[in-house]
C-alpha cells in the first residue's frame, strides 16, 4: 500500500492513528514542532504515515533501536483543517519534531503498531489475505520490538549507560 499510489487513508475521511505534537504553523505549513509545549505551538493530532519504511523507522525510533529523528510535514493542501503527517528526514516540507522522544516513546510505538494494523484492515476488506497476513506480521514485530525495549535492549539505554537487567553490552 504505497501513499503515493492511492493517497492516505485519512484524505478519505478514514479513521488513523494521531499522536500530539505541538506545532507553530505557518502559511504554507508547519514551521516548528515539539514534543513538549513551546512558545506559540498548539497541540495538533498528527497522522501517523502508511508506508511500511516509514511505520518501520518509526517503530525503531519508539523503541530505540534508531537514533534518527522524527518529522513532521504538511498532507495535503494548505488551510485552516491542514492534516499533517509524521515523516522521516528528508520529505519535501518536512520540520523536525524538537524535546526528548522518552515521554512518548511507548505512544508512537504503539500507534505504529495501530496504523499498521488498519493497513491490514484495508488489505484485507480489498481482499488481499496475504498482504493482510503481511502487515499483521508487521505489526507483531513492533509489538515484540517494544517489548524488547522495555527489557533494555535498546540502542538508548545501552547507549546512556544504563543498566540492561543483568547484560553486559
Amino acid at each position: 500500500m504505497a501513499e503515493d499510489e492511492i493517497g492516505h487513508p485519512a484524505l478519505d475521511g478514514r479513521g488513523w492513528p494521531v499522536i500530539g505534537v505541538r506545532v507553530h504553523s505557518g502559511e504554507a505549513g508547519p514551521r516548528a514542532a515539539s514534543w513538549r509545549p513551546a512558545p506559540r505551538a498548539v497541540l495538533r493530532e498528527v497522522l501517523l504515515p502508511c508506508t511500511w519504511p516509514e511505520l518501520e523507522r518509526l517503530a525503531e525510533i519508539a523503541t530505540g533501536t534508531s537514533r534518527a529523528r522524527v518529522y513532521v510535514r504538511s498532507l495535503g493542501e494548505a488551510g485552516a483543517e491542514q492534516l499533517l503527517v509524521l515523516c522521516l528526514r528528508g520529505a519535501d516540507g518536512a520540520v523536525r519534531v524538537e524535546g526528548p522522544l522518552a515521554p512518548v516513546a511507548e505512544v508512537l510505538a504503539a500507534r505504529a503498531r495501530a496504523a499498521a494494523l488498519k493497513v491490514a484492515a484495508v488489505h484485507r476488506e480489498a481482499g488481499r489475505e496475504d498482504e493482510a497476513r503481511l502487515w499483521r506480521a508487521r505489526a507483531r514485530r513492533i509489538l515484540k520490538d517494544g517489548r524488547a525495549a522495555r527489557r533494555g535492549r535498546s540502542v538508548r539505554a545501552a547507549s546512556a549507560g544504563l543498566p540492561t537487567l543483568g547484560r553486559r553490552s
